[in-house]
This record gives structure tokens, C-alpha cells and sequence, in this order.
């Protein structure tokens, strides 16, 4: 038997008030004058020694009722003649030929013994098999975080195979269920190929193997790119403030990163509902993010629920926010475009602690426990206490 409350059984030390309560009423009896004892002759009789019980039927039941309260406060859990349940294992795995790779013995297994394997996408797909991919392959901190939610319902053992990289961390952290095993390799031979821009001038924006932000007519052979640029054409930003202190500040900054590095941005101060930003910045709350578009909101103290909307506490204006005030906000800036065009030189594996923070387990629903026996717990507590009164009453105690 387990206790779900197991601090209550202390309760069951109240056994004690009954018992005392009873030898103190035993003490108080008190003298009635009747008439006829005038007329009965006095008897000496020897005194009574030691403790002498009455109702000690009514002390049991009175004894029996606290104890039975307190076991049953605690919420005792009885699985003497359940079976164990036998945890059912769901394999989630990134749609990467390099993952299938690296963990082909442990999802043959797992197919012999006709366990379930779903791809992490957005549809979460079952997989017939791991040598045929998926064709939308396409994988994200946020398609993990749904592909678990979905399969989370089902009381089973969740095995994840993930590539470990910073990819991961798009997302501040990602809720899993207690059960669960991480499965992640870091790949040293196939280093990914970089983003780049190609703006409207026919220049590529780029970090060179010095990693800094260069603008460049030619993408330099040393590197590996992408066959297609992450963005083709001018950056479409919105600076849209309540406080135009903020704004001016912000526009100031945006137009110091698009003369350092030559990049094409074209500002907008109003919304133009024709136009899709690729950039906005704002004071405002965000309802419906956009996928595609980054959002710096600021003045927001807030849990990001999507990775492209990032929140800042501080107002960005010089009395407010210390980047600002010592001119790093250009910087700043230029990191978060970095960072969301993902252009950055090396995608580095997270740490097994970086690991261990990223997933934030959470308990699901709790599991079902064995009511009757809870029931008829609570049924002869209900017996107890009408036995409890019908033998007060009868003894006029």
C-alpha cells in the first residue's frame, strides 16, 4: 500500500483524544439528591482500585473513526491484485539521414518488437519504415515541441533521436514528459552549409571564416553555402513605437547597422498592409506572429511562446537601457538578424547541462488510481460514525 499524502498518517496519533475524553468523563460524575436514600442502609464496600472501562465498545468505535480518517486523508493507493502496467516505448525522430545513420540498430529493434516511430515534423507522421524519409523534412525546436505534445497524451515512454546542436535551443526550453530518454549524436564529419543574403544590389551578406558579417559581390570559395540564399532581396523592417523617444532611438541604430555593413534595409514607420516585414520592431503586444518575421518587442516581460518573437524588459531608449546608453544596440541588433537568418559560421553541439535545462519535464495527468478501494474506506467510516451515535444515544452518553 502507498500514500499519495503520507504526511497525514500523523493523524492517526489523535487516537488519543478519544481515550482521554473518555477517562475524564468517567471522573465527573456528581451526586443526585433523591428522596428513598434516606431509607436505604449504608453498606461499606472496599474501594475500588485501578482504571475501570466502560462503553468500551463506544471508545473502539471512537478510536477506529480517527484512525480511519486520517488513512484516509492520505489517499491510500492499493495494487495488491493490479498487474504491472507494462510502459508502451513511441520513438520520435528527426527526419535526417544522419540520425537514421547513427541510430539504425536501436529503431530495428524497436520495429521488431513492433514499437510505434513517428517522424518529428509538422504532420508527425508515422514511419513504416526508417530507410524512407519523410518528404517533409523540414525540423524545428518548435515541430519537436508539437510532435511531443501530440504523443504525450498516450501513457508512454517517449525515446527521442536528435542531432545535437544549437538548433535545439530556439526555443527557451521544451516541456517533455517524465518518461523519457534522449537519444543525440553530434556530427563532426558534415559540417552544415551557411545561409546567406542576396540583396537587391547584387551583394551577399555573409560570416566569413573570421566570423564577422562581411558584404560581399562573390561568396568566397573557402566556404560551403547553401545552393539558395535564406533571403533574396531588401529587408523589410518596421519601426512602429508608441513612445517616439524609443523609436527615434531604434531608427537611429537600424540605419548605424544598414551603413556599416551595406545592407539593403527598407524602413517603415506605419504598418503597409501590402507589405510583409521581415523585421519589426515594436512596443506593442505581438497576437499572431508570423512565422517568417522577427519580432523585437520591448518594455515585455514576458516567456517567449515562439522563437522569432523576442522580448526585451528595458525600453530601448538611452535612460532606460544600459546597450543603449553605452551604443551597443547597433550590435545587438545585428546579432538578432544574424541569429534569425541563421547565418552564423559554426553550429555548435549543446553540453549535457544545456541539454539537461532545455528539457523541462512535466508530470501529465496523474494516473489512474484504484477508487474502490478509497470508496469502501470512506463507506465504513460513514458505518462507523452512524454505529458511533446509535451507541451514544443508547447509553445516553
Amino acid at each position: 500500500m502507498e500514500f499519495l499524502q503520507p504526511v497525514l498518517l500523523w493523524g492517526i496519533g489523535a487516537v488519543s483524544i478519544p481515550i482521554v475524553i473518555h477517562f475524564w468523563h468517567q471522573k465527573k460524575g456528581r451526586t443526585l439528591a433523591w428522596a428513598a436514600t434516606r431509607w436505604l442502609q449504608e453498606k461499606d464496600q472496599p474501594p475500588q482500585r485501578g482504571v475501570k472501562l466502560e462503553d468500551l465498545l463506544l471508545l473502539v468505535i471512537r478510536c477506529l473513526l480517527h484512525v480511519l480518517l486520517a488513512v484516509l486523508l492520505s489517499q491510500p493507493v492499493v495494487n495488491w491484485f493490479a498487474k504491472p502496467s507494462v510502459v508502451p516505448k513511441v520513438h520520435l525522430v528527426q527526419p535526417e539521414k544522419r540520425v537514421i545513420d547513427n541510430f539504425r540498430f536501436e529503431l530495428e529493434e524497436a520495429i521488431k518488437k513492433s514499437e510505434a516511430i513517428y517522424w518529428i515534423n509538422a504532420s508527425t507522421a508515422l514511419a513504416k519504415t526508417p530507410n524512407e524519409l519523410p518528404e517533409e523534412q523540414v525540423f524545428n525546436s518548435t515541430q519537436l515541441q508539437s510532435s511531443i505534445n501530440k504523443l504525450a497524451a498516450d501513457r508512454s515512454e517517449l525515446q527521442l533521436y536528435l542531432m545535437n546542436n544549437q538548433q535545439l535551443a530556439d526555443l527557451p526550453f521544451i516541456r517533455i514528459p517524465a518518461s523519457y530518454k534522449l537519444h543525440t549524436f553530434i556530427d563532426s564529419v558534415n559540417k552544415p552549409k551557411k545561409n546567406y543574403l542576396k540583396l537587391t544590389s547584387g551583394q551577399n551578406v555573409f560570416i566569413n571564416p573570421t566570423n564577422q558579417l562581411v558584404n560581399r559581390p562573390v561568396l568566397e570559395p573557402i566556404n560551403q553555402f547553401q545552393t539558395t540564399p535564406a533571403h533574396v532581396g531588401a529587408i523589410t523592417v518596421l519601426v512602429n513605437y508608441q513612445n517616439k523617444t524609443e523609436e527615434k532611438t531604434v531608427l537611429a541604430a537600424i540605419q548605424a547597422l544598414s551603413e556599416v555593413y551595406s545592407l539593403n534595409l527598407s524602413v517603415d514607420t506605419q504598418t503597409n498592409s501590402t507589405r510583409n516585414y521581415d523585421w519589426i520592431l515594436t512596443d506593442q503586444e505581438v497576437n499572431k506572429p508570423l512565422a517568417t518575421t522577427l519580432y523585437i518587442v520591448s518594455g515585455k516581460l514576458k516567456i517567449p511562446t515562439t522563437s522569432n518573437v523576442i522580448y526585451t524588459e528595458e525600453r530601448l531608449s538611452p535612460k532606460t537601457a544600459e546597450m543603449v546608453g553605452s551604443g551597443q544596440l547597433p550590435e545587438w541588433l545585428g546579432a538578432m538578424l544574424i541569429w534569425h537568418f541563421k547565418l552564423n559560421l559554426e553550429v555548435l553541439p549543446l553540453s549535457q547541462d544545456e541539454l539537461k535545462a532545455l528539457f523541462v519535464t512535466v508530470p501529465l495527468s496523474d494516473r489512474k488510481q484504484p477508487e474502490s478501494f478509497r470508496t469502501w474506506m470512506l463507506l465504513a467510516f460513514i458505518g462507523l460514525v452512524g454505529m458511533e451515535r446509535w451507541v451514544a444515544l443508547t447509553k445516553n452518553t
